[in-house]
């Protein structure tokens, strides 16, 4: 298993109109510095640009490889029209070669309601369309709460009537419920996983280390093949408002979070 490691995780104001306090080449030595080698990026750590050379250079000379394109193309029919899916697949597609990216994660549908089986519909066509533009690549399916993936039996229907070999799951928990019901929903979804987030929480919802909280890592990575490859998403030392944030402190506990990953796969 490899372990990328989620630019989202070094920037406070991802949740936050503001989504970018530090420029992106500003962050590349410090992770390549860490060890990381491999990227999921932030897409508006790219800037609104399509390309920057200056980012591509950057990625170039630390030797740091993006993988993952972590984007925000909304695919729920009720925010985004025809015409403007299709302007918004052909950046997509632009950002995607100019830096060389492998894969797309997206958000599977932004305030859906699993319950309405229409967009449902519209959103597995729209799928498609994207699976079509990344033929030579892949595209991931977060299950990521406030979308069709509340429901994750829905996602799975999807993945299976799309029947695409460049299309499946990328897995974390929809709901930190429990470590029963986050099992629940590994054990539904994991024939159609093809990349982790990594993150815990405790039961408030706060964010933990990924040897504590609800989440039964070991448990899943030994549920997996060694083809699934995954992101350190988040460390609770990032979790904290734009002001406070230490990129030293966030930095090294992303990457003590990865060796703790290793040692977890090593034992699975």
């Amino acid at each position: 298993m490899k372990i990328l490691l989620h630019t989202i995780a070094l920037e406070p104001a991802r949740w936050l109109p503001q989504r970018v306090t530090r420029p992106l080449v500003e962050l590349l030595p410090h992770i390549a510095k860490a060890g990381f080698r491999e990227l999921e990026v932030f897409e508006p750590h790219l800037t609104a640009d399509v390309e920057s050379q200056e980012i591509r250079g950057a990625l170039e000379q630390y030797e740091l490889l993006p993988v993952i394109l972590s984007s925000y193309l909304n695919l729920n029919p009720a925010a985004t029209s025809d015409a403007e899916l299709e302007e918004k697949l052909g950046e997509l597609a632009g950002r995607v070669a100019f830096y060389g990216f492998k894969k797309v994660r997206l958000f599977p549908g932004s305030k859906m309601d699993p319950a309405d089986r229409e967009g449902v519909e519209i959103f597995q066509d729209r799928v498609r369309r994207v699976a079509a533009r990344m033929a030579d690549g892949e595209v991931l399916l977060e299950t990521h709460d406030g979308s069709l993936a509340d429901d994750p039996a829905i996602m799975v229907r999807i993945v299976q009537n799309l029947a695409l070999p460049n299309v499946g799951l990328l897995f974390q928990p929809t709901n930190f419920l429990s470590r029963e019901s986050i099992l629940a929903q590994f054990r539904l979804q994991r024939p159609f996983i093809r990349h982790l987030h990594l993150q815990s929480r405790m039961a408030d919802l706060s964010m933990a280390r990924l040897g504590e909280g609800l989440v039964p890592w070991p448990e899943i990575f030994s549920g997996l093949s060694g083809s699934v490859d995954a992101t350190l998403e988040f460390v609770p030392a990032g979790i904290c408002p734009p002001e406070s944030f230490d990129l030293s402190a966030t930095i090294q506990q992303a990457a003590a979070e990865a060796a703790h990953v290793r040692t977890l796969i090593k034992s699975a």
